[in-house]
């Protein structure tokens, strides 16, 4: 070997295929690179399956495009898997599609990213779905947007979690329908919330409902608000409540009224406060009455002024009193008047007496002797002044001897003097 490795280049290219063909595997896996890439195609024709198998990858890569292209199928499978990743971008773009086909899935397995870099759409198109499957995370990587969206539907079916989960952003928004359609519902729990993110809207609306329940709770948080936006209600209908828990107030924002209206009930009760609050005031009043019953106390006391401010009358009637005993009196004073002189009186005694301080003079005002009557002592003992100024006297006649007992001198101080000659013996 370190005879022949004295041979000129020159002088190597003149053996005849008949000394090239008795060369041992010993004598060739020493050639130097420069005798390899010496290697003419009369001679390499006659190359054994046993002396492409002692190839180096060093030696695989000095040889020329124009050897690489007239390689035999044979000759290419007998390229040992070490070896193959020697191989540059531009002789794996000289290869040809029946070379591509009889590639073994060890070779596949040892192909590099920049090697998928160089494969043409042609070639892409005949690497078997075997081969499809051992390609490593990072050569999958190399793969161009452009020729990642020209795998067949086979193709895609068969790539594992690992490689989906590493696939690039590049990759996961040039997925084309048809390739979404085959994408297994392992595949989809693999994704991370920023391959999601990266789902154009179409592609996010032809998810079936399969798919869309099979995304990560963690990774259901990665969908923009347009992308929210695009969901169908079927879709929004198979939620999890694992992946509701996981939205975002950017998301909420971005549901449509029609999608709101199919969230689940039990959905809607583990949402969280932040999530919530992102829910448009509009929004919030399209909610049915069994979701706005689902709310619990904690949701109920996070809901913004607007939302509160915006509970319609029957949205009111179902709020029971847990939820009412939840309200602020920031919240309480976003009550609509109307609102207040709706509430039943259960739902009056069940405010909490230091968020009773939040009613204001109109609200006071709008309220009915049978909801005055019902007021507890620690809810009077929190009145204020300004709230008694607002008292109608029909009101004040059915406040308790005990609540008024309870008022405090400053509350007192604000009744007027009218509506004091007008208080019982």
């Amino acid at each position: 070997t370190k005879a022949l490795a004295g041979l000129s280049t020159a002088n190597f290219a003149t053996l005849s295929t008949d000394q090239v063909a008795v060369l041992t595997t010993a004598q060739t896996a020493a050639l130097t690179t420069g005798q390899v890439g010496a290697l003419t195609t009369a001679q390499l024709a006659v190359v054994t399956t046993a002396q492409i198998g002692a190839l180096t990858s060093t030696q695989v890569a000095a040889l020329n495009t124009t050897d690489v292209a007239a390689l035999t199928t044979d000759q290419m499978a007998a390229i040992k898997a070490s070896s193959i990743a020697g191989l540059t971008s531009a002789q794996v773009g000289a290869l040809t599609t029946d070379q591509v086909a009889v590639l073994t899935t060890s070779q596949a397995a040892a192909m590099t990213s920049s090697q998928l870099a160089g494969i043409s759409s042609a070639n892409l198109a005949v690497l078997s779905t075997g081969n499809v499957a051992v390609l490593s995370t990072k050569a999958l990587a190399g793969l161009s947007s452009t020729n990642f969206a020209t795998l067949s539907t086979d193709q895609i079916a068969v790539l594992t979690t690992a490689q989906t989960a590493a696939l690039t952003t590049g990759q996961i928004g040039a997925l084309t329908t048809a390739q979404l359609a085959v994408v297994t519902t392992g595949q989809m729990a693999a994704l991370t919330s920023t391959q999601v993110a990266a789902l154009n809207t179409t592609d996010v609306a032809a998810l079936t409902t399969d798919q869309v329940a099979a995304i990560k709770a963690t990774s259901i948080a990665g969908l923009t608000s347009a992308q929210v936006g695009a969901l169908t209600t079927d879709q929004v209908a198979v939620l999890t409540t694992s992946q509701a828990a996981a939205m975002t107030s950017t998301q909420l924002a971005g549901i449509s009224s029609a999608n709101l209206a199919v969230l689940s009930t039990g959905n809607v009760a583990v949402l969280s406060t932040k999530a919530l609050a992102g829910l448009s005031t509009t929004n919030f009043a399209t909610l049915s009455t069994d979701q706005i019953a689902a709310l619990t106390s904690t949701q109920v006391a996070a809901l913004t002024t607007g939302q509160v401010g915006a509970l319609t009358t029957a949205q009111l009637a179902v709020v029971t009193t847990g939820q009412i005993g939840a309200l602020t009196s920031t919240q309480v004073a976003a009550l609509n008047t109307t609102d207040v002189a709706a509430l039943t009186t259960d739902q009056v005694a069940a405010i909490k007496a230091t968020s009773i301080a939040g009613l204001t003079s109109a609200q006071v005002g709008a309220l009915t002797t049978d909801q005055v009557a019902v007021l507890t002592t620690s809810q009077a003992a929190a009145m204020t002044s300004s709230q008694l100024a607002g008292i109608s006297s029909a009101n004040l006649a059915v406040l308790s001897t005990g609540n008024v007992a309870a008022l405090t001198t400053k509350a007192l101080a604000g009744l007027s003097t009218a509506n004091f000659a007008t208080l019982s013996t």
